[in-house]
């Protein structure tokens, strides 16, 4: 392995990086893209999830899990050609299939034809693009970049509108919810891509080139296989890849059981006292107050460079585990009028754990990796999460059938805890940026 491509970076000074990224025009059109993007994910999340609750209950859990193995599989499979494609035409090509595909749950509610099975193809279809999109943005990141100082001011940038979405998104559904069936959450979602696909087009050249290969990875079946499993070569390479991919699939298990699926469940079966009736109002103030920690931590994430990087980063799962463990106990408490408030407290304050983690970790791996070698590492990492929440989702599925959505939600939470502990006591590997030397099977 090669040595450091670059000194630490220095100690943060004003204005805030995020002030200087905006100014670039490629940058601010990615992330305007992505911002309507991320808008469109999260009303396409709320509907997917509210729609398939109505449906068939509690076995909903199957439709995030089919979801994930979908994204699983794409994202090995993708490796065989995606690299020989530029980032910007990947990236607008599938916002504009995701555009299309969120508009036919629609036409079939429209037509009286929508039923479980045909809106979990089309959320499976859309989910399963994640495993072309992300590679190919991640792998975006450096080529932004005007230094390698500049890659986690990006990063922070680029995934604070996944975070503020999560507060936008929840809000622009809940003002929906009250003149609007869910299911035209979808219709807007549409658009939402569409105008994402339409930014990202107009970034220019500097995206266009292909990714490449990996070495001398050869054409044909062999060399198609050796692009799929090239992740796998550099997290076994790297120790700090492998164990930060390792870390972040443990933890999601969590995480799907407990928030994306968790809090839906709580809310559906325990409304907060005063929201019986409008549950769904009540879940996105939640999701809301989530939105804004998450928001406000990656601001303040993207600002830090701290000595000791793994335990900065493994005391974000602390955080985020003992508050989504603390969520529903206002109502197993009884609250009253304050249990809506107290939760969305406490949702604050779960939103502060994820950037402390998943900012960091983005940097880690677009430094110490590099060229067609960030997107195999990133699409390594959809596999592995999306295994990880496709077992999750099937668990869920008996967990809120049997011990109940209460119980599920408070069991996740400190499941993810003890991921942080476990990285916490964990001898950190050698943490400082190395070059990818693109070795191949």
């Amino acid at each position: 392995m090669a040595g450091p491509r670059h000194a630490r970076p220095p100690e943060p000074s004003l204005p805030h990086p995020f002030i200087d990224l905006v100014q670039d025009p490629p940058t601010r059109r990615v992330w305007a893209g992505l911002s309507f993007q991320s808008v469109a994910h999260e009303l396409l999340s709320m509907a997917v999830i509210w729609l398939a609750i109505d449906m068939v209950g509690a076995a909903a859990s199957f439709l995030p899990a089919a979801q994930f193995v979908a994204a699983f599989v794409v994202s090995i499979l993708a490796g065989a050609v995606a690299d020989r494609f530029s980032p910007r035409a990947t990236m607008v090509f599938v916002n504009l299939v995701r555009a299309g595909l969120a508009l036919v749950p629609v036409a079939l509610a429209l037509t009286g034809l929508l039923t479980f099975p045909t809106l979990m193809i089309a959320a499976v279809a859309m989910s399963s693009l994640r495993g072309v999109f992300d590679p190919a943005l991640q792998s975006s990141v450096p080529k932004l970049a005007p230094s390698p100082d500049h890659i986690q001011g990006i990063n922070g940038l680029f995934d604070s509108t996944h975070r503020l979405a999560r507060l936008i998104g929840p809000f622009v559904g809940g003002l929906l919810s009250l003149v609007l069936p869910v299911i035209h959450f979808l219709t807007a979602a549409a658009g939402g891509y569409a105008l994402a696909a339409l930014a990202i087009r107009g970034v220019g050249r500097g995206l266009d080139r292909p990714l490449g290969l990996h070495g001398a990875s050869g054409a044909g079946i062999a060399g198609a296989v050796r692009r799929m499993l090239q992740g796998i070569v550099v997290a076994r390479r790297d120790r700090a890849v492998g164990r930060i991919l390792a870390a972040n699939t443990i933890n999601l298990f969590g995480w799907i059981l407990g928030l994306t699926l968790g809090i839906p469940m709580l809310m559906a079966n325990h409304p907060p006292s005063g929201f019986e009736a409008q549950p769904l109002v009540a879940l996105s103030c939640l999701l809301a107050a989530y939105g804004v920690g998450d928001f406000s931590s990656n601001v303040w994430v993207a600002y830090r460079r701290p000595v000791d990087r793994w335990r900065f980063m493994f005391s974000g799962y602390l955080v985020l585990g003992f508050a989504i463990a603390l969520l529903p106990m206002p109502l197993v408490i009884g609250f009253g009028a304050w249990e809506l408030p107290a939760m969305m407290a406490i949702g604050f304050v779960a939103g502060w754990g994820g950037p402390i983690f998943f900012l960091p970790m983005l940097t880690l791996l677009q430094t110490r990796v590099s060229g067609a070698d960030i997107a195999a590492v990133f699409r390594l990492r959809i596999a592995l999460t999306s295994g990880s929440m496709a077992l999750s989702s099937l668990v869920g599925s008996w967990m809120f059938a049997g011990p109940g959505a209460i119980a599920t939600v408070i069991f996740a939470g400190l499941f993810m805890a003890a991921t942080g502990c476990l990285g916490l006591l964990m001898r950190p590997p050698e943490m400082s940026a190395a070059a990818s030397t693109s070795t191949t099977l």
